[in-house]
């Protein structure tokens, strides 16, 4: 009985099951492990006090009195009580530090305060769980066989076809083309971002450091001739204003206004303010006498510094004139004087167009040019007062040994574009050698396509050369053979002959090229078009291989051919080619018999001529006859074949194939007009083989 009585009352004096849950907090817990850990009498008292209640009442033994049991329960009371009392204190000075440290924290930073309401939050919902006891039970890993498991279902899930419906095809068709859209939004704006800083690199990098200088003080000038009056009303608005805000300063100072407060500035404020005021600011004065401050000028320095101004404005004066001087055209320059921006221009002034490296600058007149004095006495006499543009380009190149592709229109002058650097070169041989090695053969060999072409060049070379001794001798037809081979034993320095009769004279050995080393092949393209390509390949096949150019940089070095140039009879062959249009047989010509050649172009091309003017006539056969008649009655003067004037062709039926190609020549044409008869000709519309289809309106149905 006093052993059920003494549990009771030690039931009633320990807390329930659920006080202890409810005064259990992480806090204590921590208290409970740290004294477990250095008091551990105390924990095996624990322990068995805990055992004592779970094992119910023991038997006690009866010797024990009820008053030395009764003493006992008394001390583990108090003991008990006085635990509790310190744990409490403990809890009070540990709960008084936490919330000095959130405090300061929340000081320092808004965040924090949140942060500890939301742990304060959610301790105090553990609590509650704890107390109703329905805490959640704690999340576990998958095992390895249940992640292969999920692994393949959602395989299996994605294996599956999924359906979409309309609503979301369109939504998502529709997501993909924005984004397409904004890609390629994106894509063209850095193109143009990089083509726009390639375009200012590149106008930045071509312009001119003169023209920019120049065209700076263009602007310069012209805001000093056009921005007077813009000036005058803008000091008048900075006046305005600066007397505005010198008003209102006097007023603030002397009227009081609404001061605004100064903020005061904490000692652990990280943002520096300076102890003054933006209103305390002096430097700035609104008021022109105060604005305009007159700079002292010590003893004898005015004197020095109005020297130097002056010479500043003489030096300023001195480059403005020599850029002034600089801009004159380039035919009021003396030769020493040219610049690449002048050179530049004479080679727009005449369409002169070169390509290849180390092009020599072109002859802005007979006189500025470097050939000898009997040439040039020569060139006098002949009737040459300016050379022509393919003549002012092309001299030059052939005076430093090059090969040349001129590509210029018929009548241009190329006949003695090829002939002076022909003459400079064999009159700078000794006489007595050219009469010694007469049987030996030429020195050069012109090819042109026809007889009358050929004629009209040995005229032009007979002209040239007869004052300076040079001997000529022609080969073509209508002329018999024996004669022109007796004319070529007697010895000749230039050859100008048809590729056909050419060939007839080099197989019956009337002559040999082996001291050839200059050839000249006029009017390519009209060769070519004749069939004379592979007598031309030929003709070059007897040329001797010894004196041929080596395809390397040496080819385009001019110093290295200008010195084998005048070396005399071991010249390396040098050959010229003139020719109207660029076809690719004469290209390939060109690649195969000539190295690193200067390319000259003259105006365009392949254009008609500007100072030839064409006229069409659409006729029968029949009457060609009649309207030929008709047109010589009305007056042209001889000689009829020349290269300015009127170009009048006849055409028939028969012709249809051209009237494509000649319609296009009229329309290029500036001096020329297409009659409304080849214009509007349906053969005219379109290129001779060229399939078309027809548009759906023009077909026939046939029901």
């Amino acid at each position: 009985m006093a052993g059920e009585l003494a549990d009771k009352k030690d039931r009633d004096a320990s807390p329930s099951k659920e006080e202890r849950k409810r005064s259990r907090t992480p806090d204590r817990e921590r208290d409970r492990d740290r004294d477990r850990k250095t008091s551990p009498s105390k924990d095996r008292k624990r322990h068995r006090s805990r055992d004592r209640r779970r094992g119910g009442s023991r038997s006690r033994s009866r010797s024990r009195s009820k008053s030395t049991e009764r003493e006992r329960r008394h001390k583990e009371r108090e003991r008990d009580k006085e635990r509790d009392r310190n744990k409490k204190d403990r809890d009070r000075d540990k709960d008084g530090h936490r919330r000095d440290k959130d405090r300061k924290r929340s000081s320092l930073s808004p965040g924090r305060g949140k942060d500890f309401k939301s742990r304060k939050d959610r301790d105090s919902k553990k609590d509650e769980e704890d107390e109703h006891g329905d805490k959640k039970p704690k999340a576990q890993p998958l095992s390895l066989e249940e992640l292969l498991a999920k692994k393949k279902a959602e395989e299996e899930a994605e294996a599956k076809p999924k359906f979409l419906s309309k609503a979301e095809r369109e939504a998502e068709a529709l997501k993909r083309r924005q984004q397409e859209v904004e890609e390629r939004q994106k894509m063209l704006e850095e193109e143009r971002k990089k083509r726009k800083q390639f375009q200012d690199l590149g106008r930045k990098m071509l312009e001119d450091p003169q023209e920019r200088e120049r065209r700076e003080r263009r602007e310069r000038m012209e805001r000093e001739t056009n921005g007077n009056e813009d000036e005058e009303g803008r000091q008048k608005i900075r006046e305005e204003k600066d007397k505005s805000k010198e008003l209102h300063a006097i007023k603030e100072r002397y009227l009081g206004g609404i001061k605004k407060r100064r903020r005061t500035r904490h000692l652990n404020d990280r943002k520096f303010v300076f102890e003054w005021d933006a209103s305390e600011d002096t430097s700035i004065d609104y008021n022109p006498l105060y604005k305009e401050r007159h700079q002292v000028q010590l003893l004898g320095r005015t004197l020095e510094e109005k020297e130097q101004e002056e010479a500043r404005l003489r030096k300023l004066r001195k480059k403005e004139a020599k850029q002034r001087w600089d801009d004159r055209h380039w035919s009021q320059k003396k030769l020493d004087e040219m610049t690449d921006r002048d050179w530049r221009i004479f080679r727009e002034d005449y369409s002169i167009t070169a390509k290849g490296s180390k092009i020599p600058n072109p002859i802005r007149s007979w006189k500025d040019s470097s050939l000898p004095p009997h040439i040039l006495e020569v060139i006098d006499k002949c009737g040459y007062k300016e050379p022509t543009p393919i003549q002012r380009q092309a001299i030059p190149i052939g005076l430093q040994n090059r090969d040349i592709i001129g590509v210029a229109e018929t009548g241009s002058g190329k006949t003695a574009a090829f002939l002076i650097p022909l003459l400079v070169w064999i009159t700078t041989l000794p006489k007595i050698d050219r009469i010694e090695e007469s049987d030996q053969g030429p020195y050069a060999i012109i090819l042109a396509p026809t007889r009358e072409l050929a004629q009209q060049i040995e005229e032009e070379t007979i002209k040239f050369g007869k004052p300076l001794g040079i001997r000529t001798v022609a080969v073509i037809g209508g002329i018999s053979t024996e004669d022109q081979g007796f004319r070529l034993r007697m010895g000749c320095e230039i050859v100008i002959a048809t590729p056909g009769h050419l060939i007839d004279v080099l197989e019956n050995h009337y002559l040999l090229l082996s001291r050839c080393t200059y050839v000249v092949l006029d009017e390519a393209d009209r060769m070519i078009d004749m069939g004379f390509e592979p007598d031309v390949q030929k003709i070059l096949e007897h040329m001797p291989v010894s004196n041929q150019k080596p395809d390397t940089d040496e080819a385009e070095d001019p110093e290295k051919m200008l010195a084998n140039f005048e070396s005399g009879k071991h010249k390396y062959r040098q050959t010229v080619m003139f020719t109207a249009t660029m076809p690719p047989a004469v290209e390939r010509l060109a690649r195969s018999y000539l190295r690193r050649p200067a390319v000259v172009y003259i105006g365009s091309a392949g254009k008609p001529h500007e100072h030839v003017e064409q006229k069409v006539f659409l006729m029968s056969e029949s009457e060609k006859r009649k309207k030929l008649l008709a047109i010589l009655e009305q007056g042209f003067d001889p000689p009829i074949i020349i290269f300015s004037g009127v170009a009048i062709t006849f055409l028939t039926k028969e012709d249809s194939a051209v009237f494509y190609e000649l319609k296009q020549a009229i329309l290029e044409s500036p001096v020329s007009s297409c009659p409304p008869e080849l214009a509007n000709h349906p053969d005219a519309q379109h290129k001779p083989g060229t399939i078309l289809t027809k548009k759906r309106r023009e077909e026939t149905i046939f029901a």
